[in-house]
């Protein structure tokens, strides 16, 4: 048993240096190897070129926002809170990988009373509509580019060994289907490693330092030969079932076409269709209705009413000015309270239909993978919308607690309405800075355990399917 496991290994690994051989005799297959290499090299240079500039901007933007905060000068705490601060999403480092949504969603938010605002300066703005077709990105080539160069270089792999004849004398020596599979497969894993490899070492070069950064990139490159690897056998496969060269070529490229660019497009659409999300006018304004069940400013509204007289009665005095705390402050404090659970309710409701549409999306992605790998690439990269929705409920909560304590203080200090009560610097240094700490990697493998799921599953599948197709294989 041993002696014939050595046997299959050694027929294995003469087939793959045979395959090995003949495509790096091929000067086609080494200029598009090479090209392709310089334009992923090139896209990760520039990328992180932008990417570094932009987290240096946000970091200096960032700061300033947070000493204008300090040096505000003496005011009202509630007039501080109204004044509030900006919050700017860091740049992740992979963002130069594959940027994702980044440019679509906005680069920060400010944090003011009573309201949970909307992302400002989205960069997609002020770019031209050709934009909108996509930016070369390393990871946009790898999901496209990659995947038909396996193609162009594998469509031959079984259907030109027929034609040649070649395939009758290899199966009269004794060489098992399955063995020439693995060996030609090899040889089309070492062409898969050649592109991937020298991508992730300068990938991680270029993000030494960042935090957790190196094991998302290897996460990262896990799913990619998921990927990959469920084209080398889909594309051996079909090359054994062809009538001909011609044949296998004609089909995998009309998979690639649907995988890479029909089916994504078509399938947000249908997520589109059948989960629409309000547009912003409309969700503002359904805000703002629901806002006006809560009583703000206006002391006449009944919500207010009910709440001074249940304030009263719970300190047991029969005036506002008889309590030992301030009233106005325990007002806004209400208010707030109950335009958190308004805001929570609306845009948890938001998000939910986002994430629906998602995984809408990626419902066929165990058979077109390129939704999945696109799904996985953005979230291992930290620009995906869920990674979005992790930032902004990060501000949120901060914002909230510049709220509280600009509240407590005029409920703890402030006496009967003083118009005159102000605070300065010493308050306002009580709220630190704004830190964002970004997903872990297990938060992030836990949110794409569907997608990578799915990638498993297409891996799994072509394979199964290469076998059967080998299987089916006469000369």
């Amino acid at each position: 048993m041993e002696g014939a496991n050595r046997g299959a290994i050694s027929d294995i690994l003469v087939i793959a240096r045979k395959e090995g051989l003949e495509l790096s005799r091929d000067r086609r297959l080494r200029w598009l190897l090479a090209c392709l290499l310089a334009l992923i090299l090139g896209a990760l240079v520039q990328g992180w070129q932008t990417s570094e500039a932009e987290s240096r901007e946000r970091i200096s933007a960032q700061h300033a926002n947070y000493q204008q905060w300090l040096e505000q000068g003496a005011r009202n705490p509630h007039s501080a809170a109204h004044y509030g601060v900006h919050a700017f999403k860091p740049v992740n480092p992979l963002a130069f990988i594959d940027p994702g949504v980044g440019a679509f969603v906005g680069i920060s938010v400010w944090l003011e009373a009573h309201k949970q605002n909307e992302f400002q300066f989205r960069p997609a703005r002020d770019r031209s509509s050709l934009y909108r077709f996509g930016e070369l990105t390393p990871a946009l080539l790898l999901q496209t580019l990659a995947p038909l160069l396996l193609i162009l270089v594998g469509f031959a792999g079984f259907a030109a060994e027929r034609e040649n004849g070649t395939l009758r004398q290899l199966l009269s020596l004794g060489v098992s289907r399955k063995r020439l599979l693995a060996g030609k497969a090899l040889a089309l894993v070492g062409l898969l490693g050649a592109m991937v490899v020298p991508i992730a070492v300068a990938a991680a070069l270029l993000s030494i330092g960042a935090e957790d950064a190196l094991r998302r990139l290897l996460a990262l490159a896990g799913a990619y030969f998921l990927y990959l690897g469920g084209f080398v056998f889909l594309t051996l496969g079909v090359s054994a079932l062809a009538r001909s060269a011609r044949q296998a070529l004609l089909v995998l490229l009309a998979f690639w076409l649907l995988s890479c660019f029909v089916l994504p497009r078509a399938t947000t659409d249908l997520a589109r269709h059948l989960t629409p999300a309000p547009s912003g006018a409309a969700f503002i304004q359904a805000l703002t209705d629901a806002r006006r069940a809560t009583f703000g400013h206006d002391e006449s509204h009944p919500a207010f009413i009910a709440f001074r007289e249940k304030v009263l009665r719970n300190y047991k005095v029969s005036r506002t000015a008889d309590l030992p705390v301030d009233f106005r402050g325990l007002a806004l404090r209400e208010d707030d309270h109950a335009g958190y659970r308004i805001h929570d309710e609306h845009f948890g409701r938001l998000w939910a239909i986002y994430n629906t549409q998602d995984s809408l999306r990626q419902i066929f992605g165990w058979l077109f993978p390129g939704s999945s790998i696109q799904a996985v690439s953005a979230g291992f990269a930290g620009t995906d919308t869920q990674n979005h929705v992790h930032f902004a409920r990060a501000a949120e909560a901060h914002r909230r607690v510049i709220q509280e304590t600009m509240s407590e203080n005029l409920i703890q200090h402030r006496r009967h309405d003083d118009p005159d009560y102000s605070a300065d610097r010493w308050l306002w240094a009580r709220i630190p800075p704004f830190v964002y700490t970004p997903p872990t990697l297990g938060e992030r493998l836990t949110w794409q355990t569907g997608n990578l799921g799915r990638l498993g599953l297409w891996l799994g599948g072509c394979f199964t399917f290469s076998l059967w197709a080998v299987h089916r294989l006469r000369p």
